[in-house]
């Protein structure tokens, strides 16, 4: 037979068998037909007639359909092998890279890598269910050591077991390293419709040379393939040649880059991006501009891109970004001995950053404790004159506005209905000394309270009035009174000079020059007396401080600096012997006089030269007035009322004992809320009646007496119900009523409440008289700012004890913790020790926030005082209080305890992440010391306070989150970790230091990287 006929023969012989063949079937089998023009019917001749050159004529058949479609031939132009497979030259069949088969090379195989040829195609419209520990697309990546146990590589070492093999994930390749993407470019997510996930499969094969026997025989050199999915079917692959690659190793983070100097891409026909209907088809783009280089790299932590020119701007151009950005996981299959076994850097040497932050915080601590002393032993005032200016010693009667202050029927009753004060009226005119006398629970404190418009939670009645006009608005009256408590309250860590002078400054004109109030300031302490005591400290008591006395004196000096129109003192002289208790009475007077003021003080038992300063009195008995008018007509009224006072006896200790034995006087009397008598009261009015002038009245007022039985007074609610006080009040109480100054006091309010002023002159603008009362501007909000600070920063500075501890307990617990913790390791127990010291930090300066309960409630009493008297405005109060609570004591200690504690536990190097942790830790103590700050202005009781505070501390530990899985919380409840600021300081210092923390743990002869954070922070 001659070679035509050779293989026209084979040429018949095969056309009807790949007829008869269905399509893909050809992994294996050539099924294309030649493309002959007609097929010629062999059925019937055997092949013995072939060997024969026996050939009977043969019978042409019909041509192929157009619908049957052609056979696969890889040789043919019209077939290509996708993903890099490559075309057998002998039967026209594609050899396809792992995970993939089909005709084409573009199906997906599912099952493991490990099985080999046993793999089987997905089905169409299905996902791979890979095998237990297998994952991807294609379930080439491992996922764990066990999917390795049965996979073999190219070159074992020797015997290789069960447990030899391991699935490396460092992603660089050393046989053949599979990597599967989600791709985190967020404007190409949300570009493609209906949320289907972009992917990137990636896989790197090292070339072998002709002699390799062993693994290490491998070069860092060979080919890579780039596949690209959306919602896991194949849209376009790009095969690279060229490409070589290595690993970059530090501390705390390893990288891997894969360079490769020639691309060729491909679109998969009637696939997204490739001419699928709605997309665009990006196949000539990927043919023709799309030629390398190209990159793949990776950095553990921070993900993986994919780079190449062409891409790159077409990315840039559309989406903004400048590569694609992806999310990888890798695995390969290798022995043990095969694992890129890099040897782990030595952990930078921190002793240079120890040294530091040793001497850092000994600087701190050092230079705190040199301006303690230098500001302990600063310049003192002089004691040389001061010469003002001769327009500033008329300042202060320049602005001020004189105040006649009239009440009638001031009426105080408690909650409960006891009646406590009754129909009290009285005057008092500029320069006159109003002074409030009576025994003890007379009323005295109660009267001076609702004159100076204190805050009582009974009922209060009655009309008061200033300069014939009512003032409804409590700042307008504020402005032009002044209040000195009975009780002492200063700053104890003040000298006395400091003190009256902090007062001055805040409240005397602002147009005043500092000069002028340090020189209004002496001369108020001179005149108390307390001038040399002026650079002694208040004290507290119990400890080494002034005496009583001269503590009254400085609050009285405090109010009295300021030459208020009005001035109100509940019990000046309270504290004080004789000869001091004349000084402060006379240095009312005396401002009274000098500077047209109007003073009302309460007062016990006054000597007989104190009583000479009196220009008026007001004498109380159980709430009852008993006198109101001149002083030097008090005795005088007596008299006539049968009253005699001895000869040498003080005529105040005389009428103290006249209204004593008045109020113990038990036989009732009845009269009415308005006190009036009634008209028949059944009482015999010769009863009693003594002989003489003097009893003839004294008989008259003894009957009148009798006749208030009967009568009534009416309760808060306005029933009436009996009010019985005794019969000798009774007569006290109608002959203060009866006086001439009562009807003076009286006639006085008729013509104010007729709108005259008490001169009779015609009453002037409401508007305009408001105006006058606003009195002279004092100091701006940040006068006031600076003033409290400066203040703020001696109490702090002069009782050092308590800054002194927070910086000792700041270096010796840093210590500490340096010695426990020194050098944490990078494995599972360095890993758990990091935890434990994070946390002891934060609880250390949660709970030391505490002492700040203190530091508020001590001057809480003084607060309310300077408040009410008008001192400043309380935010300049509570930003100075914040601002020298803050800074020294709650960002000094966490800035010297971090920078000890972190070089000598070792932690990050990084210089961000090292102030990362300080602001952390000085942010969480800021938030912990603000929260406590609102505890102790809210709750008065310190007790209350501290447990409140312990119990909002704990709370926050409790859900920081070490001690209670988050998981484990029930849904409703997981906003009370949110609102834990324990967990926000916790979460941040753990994320600043484990975010790109690798850690080592030794399994099976090997040491395993294990991410100590996930991808989530």
């Amino acid at each position: 037979m001659t070679l035509l006929q050779l293989l026209s023969t084979l040429t018949i012989l095969a056309a009807p068998l790949c007829a008869a063949l269905e399509p893909g079937y050809g992994q294996l089998h050539n099924r294309r037909s030649l493309g002959t023009p007609e097929l010629l019917d062999l059925r019937g001749i055997g092949m013995s007639s072939v060997s024969n050159h026996s050939f009977m004529p043969p019978r042409r058949i019909p041509k192929r359909p157009d619908n049957c479609p052609p056979c696969f031939n890889c040789l043919l132009p019209a077939f290509n092998c996708g993903n890099g497979g490559e075309c057998n030259p002998y039967d026209g069949q594609c050899r396809c890279p792992a995970g993939f088969g089909g005709e084409d090379c573009t199906t997906p195989l599912c099952g493991a890598l490990s099985d080999g040829d046993e793999r089987y195609p997905r089905p169409e419209g299905e996902l791979c269910e890979c095998k237990d520990g297998w994952g991807g697309i294609n379930c080439n990546v491992c996922k764990d050591d066990r999917a390795c146990s049965a996979f073999q590589t190219r070159f074992p070492p020797g015997e290789t077991g069960a447990n030899d093999m391991v699935c490396y994930r460092g992603g660089l390749a050393v046989e053949q390293n599979f990597q599967m993407c989600d791709v985190t470019n967020r404007k190409i997510i949300d570009t493609i419709p209906d949320n289907k996930p972009p992917q990137v499969t990636f896989t790197c094969s090292a070339d072998t040379p002709d002699n390799a026997t062993a693994w290490d025989d491998l070069t860092s050199m060979g080919s890579c393939k780039f596949q690209f999915w959306v919602d896991r079917i194949e849209s376009f692959y790009c095969n690279l040649e060229g490409c070589s690659w290595d690993s970059r190793d530090s501390f705390d983070s390893n990288q891997t880059n894969y360079k490769c100097d020639k691309i060729e891409c491909a679109c998969i026909p009637g696939r997204f991006l490739c001419g699928q209907d709605g997309s665009v088809n990006i196949d000539d783009f990927l043919s023709e501009e799309v030629k390398g280089p190209g990159s793949f790299e990776c950095e553990s932590g921070k993900g993986c891109s994919f780079r190449e020119p062409a891409m790159n701007q077409l990315i840039n151009d559309i989406f903004g970004d400048k590569a694609i950005y992806l999310d990888c996981d890798s695995g390969e299959c290798l022995h043990y001995t095969q694992v890129p076994g890099y040897k782990r850097p030595e952990k930078p040497d921190n002793s240079s950053l120890v040294a530091l932050s040793a001497a850092i915080a000994a600087a701190i601590f050092v230079a705190a404790c040199l301006l303690v002393w230098y500001l302990g032993r600063a310049h003192r005032h002089p004691d040389g004159m001061i010469k003002l200016p001769e327009d500033e010693a008329a300042k202060l009667m320049t602005d001020h506005v004189p105040a006649t202050l009239h009440f009638a029927n001031i009426s105080y009753a408690l909650p409960t209905g006891k009646q406590v004060l009754s129909h009290v009226t009285g005057t008092v005119r500029p320069g006159e000394l109003l002074a409030i006398m009576g025994a003890s629970g007379a009323g005295k404190s109660t009267l001076l309270d609702i004159l100076a418009r204190k805050a009582k939670t009974g009922i209060v009645s009655g009309d008061m009035y200033i300069n014939g006009r009512d003032i409804p608005d409590e700042s307008t009256f504020r402005r032009v009174v002044g209040y000195v408590d009975q009780e002492d309250t200063l700053l104890s860590t003040l000298t006395v000079y400091e003190a009256v002078l902090y007062s001055a400054l805040l409240r005397l004109p602002r147009e005043m020059s500092r000069q002028a109030k340090v020189f209004r300031t002496l001369e108020t302490m001179n005149e108390l007396g307390i001038l040399g005591i002026r650079d002694s400290r208040i004290g507290e008591s119990g400890k080494r401080s002034i005496s009583g006395g001269e503590k009254r004196r400085v609050s009285i000096a405090c109010e009295l600096v300021t030459g208020p129109s009005i001035l109100f003192l509940d019990e000046p002289t309270s504290g004080l012997d004789s000869y001091n208790a004349y000084n402060v009475i006379e240095s009312l007077k005396t401002l009274a006089k000098q500077y047209n003021r109007t003073v009302i003080f309460t007062i016990h038992q006054p000597q007989s030269n104190i009583v000479a300063l009196f220009d008026r009195l007001l004498l109380l008995a159980k709430g009852q007035l008993v006198y109101s008018g001149a002083t030097s007509r008090a005795q005088q009224h007596f008299e006539k009322i049968g009253h005699v006072c001895p000869p040498g006896y003080n005529i105040a200790d005389y009428l103290i004992d006249v209204t004593v034995e008045a109020a113990g006087d038990h036989r009732g009397s009845r009269m009415n809320g308005n006190g009036s008598v009634p008209a028949d009261t059944g009482v015999d009015e010769d009863e009693d009646e003594e002989e003489g002038p003097k009893a003839t009245v004294l008989g008259k007022i003894s009957r009148k007496a009798h006749q208030l039985l009967g009568a009534f007074s009416t309760d808060s609610s306005g029933a009436a119900t009996p009010d019985t006080i005794p019969e000798k009040l009774a007569s006290l109480v109608l002959s203060a009523r009866a006086s001439d100054d009562a009807k003076i006091v009286e006639a006085e309010i008729a013509r104010i409440q007729s709108g005259q002023t008490p001169g009779g002159m015609e009453a002037r603008d409401v508007g305009a008289e408001t105006e006058l009362l606003r009195g002279y501007k004092k100091a701006s909000l940040w006068t006031q700012f600076k003033l409290l600070s400066g203040r703020a920063f001696k109490n702090l500075y002069r009782n050092p004890l308590l800054m002194a501890t927070h910086y000792v307990v700041a270096i010796v617990v840093a210590l500490i913790c340096g010695f426990f913790f020194y050098k944490v390791t990078n494995d599972i127990p360095g890993f758990q020790n990091r935890l434990g010291l994070f946390l002891f930090i934060l609880s250390l300066f949660g709970f030391s926030t505490l002492s700040s309960i203190g530091i508020f409630g001590n001057e809480r009493m003084l607060f309310m005082r300077e408040r009410a008297n008008g001192y400043y405005a309380p935010v300049t109060y509570f930003l100075s209080k914040i601002l020298f609570d803050i800074i020294p004591l709650r960002v000094i200690p966490p800035f010297v305890l971090g920078s000890i504690v972190y070089g000598l536990a070792g932690l990050n190097p990084e210089v961000s992440s090292f102030w990362k942790f300080i602001m952390t830790l000085v942010l969480f103590n800021l938030t912990a010391s603000s929260i406590v700050l609102f505890i102790s202005v809210a709750v008065s009781d310190q007790g209350v306070a501290n447990l409140l505070g312990s119990l909002v501390m704990l709370y926050n530990l409790l859900f920081a989150g070490l001690l209670m899985n988050y998981d484990r919380v029930p849904k409703g409840l997981k906003w009370m970790q949110t609102l834990s600021f324990f967990h926000a300081g916790y979460e941040a210092l753990l994320v600043n230091e484990l975010r790109y923390l690798q850690l080592i743990e030794r399994k099976f002869g090997l040491d395993i990287q294990v991410p100590s954070a996930t991808s989530e922070w």
